[in-house]
């Protein structure tokens, strides 16, 4: 139970009244017509009686609950609010404020017991992020001379981020020494065939092939691929949000990562995420579903702009951003910085694919001479940018409207994503 102060302020009908008995009374005195007093003496006797023997308190006694503080984005909490008014104040209206982010649906508002009054809201969460709302009160006091207001803050919600369901993405080429689900290219332990040759001293007699053996007259093994771990990076490019139908490209971006971490980690890979520009804790790639955990939690911090991240690939540690991990880059590809950061990326040698989270292109105005040209250069532009990755050999995937990134995706999870050795 939480209490909250309540601003007061004099009724809107009392200043007319008392500036008519206010005038009434030089009446009075100027025209010397004492017969009036009878009539204004009482209302201003019935004023101050009002004000003096009724002045209303100043705290409002305010008990809010969710049923749930963390959920996912698109799901519904319910807030239940408790409102115990002062003696000899009237409630007036109750409001609920809960922003552009949560969508407020009223369920009952019910009078409990003797000044206590209790609301039941649905908050459905539109995004991700943290977010407050307020209860804005109307109250009345002293027998309606006094209207009060009071602003209560009600308990946070946190909606974590959703994505896709991806049954596959991105692989490096090279693979870690990690024991996982994919062919690597080394000689190990695994169940597909890699070769024959001979017999050597310490090799496993499970491993004889006996055929070969009893062919040639002398011990042959059979050598197999060994099955590796790859290593995840899902990138957000955060230098900037641009607003668009189907979700801003910050929250595309948000979703996209959280899509390829979810999958990464379901394969048996190590998965991290990391921003460009923008201010989020970056995790290095891990396992396990904690880390998933851990990941979105990390998520719901990231902000659109300048802040404490870098925006160089040379300032993230090692550990972050490992050698020979593949990682897929969720960008509008609007910012210079960012594209000097992905170009810096394929000198390093990574294997990374760029998914295009930018569904919009400027408008024209109607009668405008010169916008129709700067549309057409921004255009251009735009095709330059995809030709200076290709050139790099990084490949640009389109994320239009309504398409699933499953199928976005597609074309780079079919094969390892090409780098270079170190």
């Amino acid at each position: 139970m939480s209490v909250w102060g309540i601003t007061w302020e004099p009724a809107g009908w009392l200043l007319p009244v008392v500036t008519a008995a206010a005038f009434v009374g030089v009446a009075v005195v100027i025209l010397g017509r004492a017969d009036l007093v009878v009539f204004v003496a009482p209302l201003v006797g019935a004023l101050a009686g009002a004000w003096w023997s009724a002045a209303p308190s100043s705290e409002l006694q305010v008990d809010a609950e969710l049923s749930a503080e963390r959920v996912f984005q698109g799901d519904a909490v319910t807030l239940q609010v408790e409102l115990v008014v002062p003696e000899g104040v009237e409630l007036l209206d109750v409001e609920l404020d809960a922003g552009s982010a949560l969508r407020a649906r009223p369920l009952s508002w019910s009078h409990t017991r003797s000044g206590v009054m209790r609301g039941l809201w649905e908050l459905e969460t539109v995004r991700w992020g943290r977010f407050s709302s307020w209860l804005r009160v109307g109250l009345r006091g002293a027998g309606g001379l006094m209207i009060g207001e009071a602003s209560c803050e009600l308990p946070e919600v946190t909606a974590f981020p959703s994505g896709d369901s991806l049954s596959a993405v991105p692989r490096p080429m090279e693979l870690p020494d990690l024991l996982g689900v994919h062919l690597g290219r080394r000689r190990g332990h695994g169940v597909e065939f890699a070769g024959i040759r001979g017999y050597l001293p310490g090799d496993p007699l499970r491993s004889v092939n006996w055929l070969v053996t009893a062919r040639r007259g002398r011990l042959y093994v059979t050598e197999r691929l060994a099955e590796q771990a790859a290593t995840v990076v899902a990138m957000i490019d955060a230098a900037g949000d641009i607003r668009q139908p189907g979700g801003s490209t910050l929250e595309l971006s948000v979703h996209g990562a959280l899509a390829v971490v979810r999958a990464s980690l379901r394969r048996g890979d190590r998965a991290g995420v990391v921003a460009l520009g923008g201010v989020i804790r970056w995790l290095s790639p891990d396992l396990g579903r904690k880390h998933l955990y851990r990941v979105v939690e990390a998520l719901i911090d990231v902000q659109s702009g300048s802040g404490a991240a870098p925006s160089e690939v040379g300032s993230f540690p090692r550990a972050v951003l490992p050698p020979g991990a593949a990682i897929v880059v969720f960008s509008p590809l609007v910012d210079e910085r960012v594209l000097s950061a992905l170009a810096d990326l394929r000198r390093r040698g990574f294997g990374f694919a760029v998914v295009d989270v930018l569904r919009v292109e400027p408008r024209p105005r109607p009668g405008s001479d010169y916008d129709p040209i700067a549309v057409r250069m921004w255009r251009i532009g735009r095709r330059g940018v995809r030709h200076r990755l290709a050139e790099l050999g990084i490949p640009v995937l389109a994320w239009p409207e309504g398409a699933e990134l499953e199928e976005v995706l597609r074309p780079v999870a079919q094969r390892p994503l090409l780098g270079s050795r170190r």
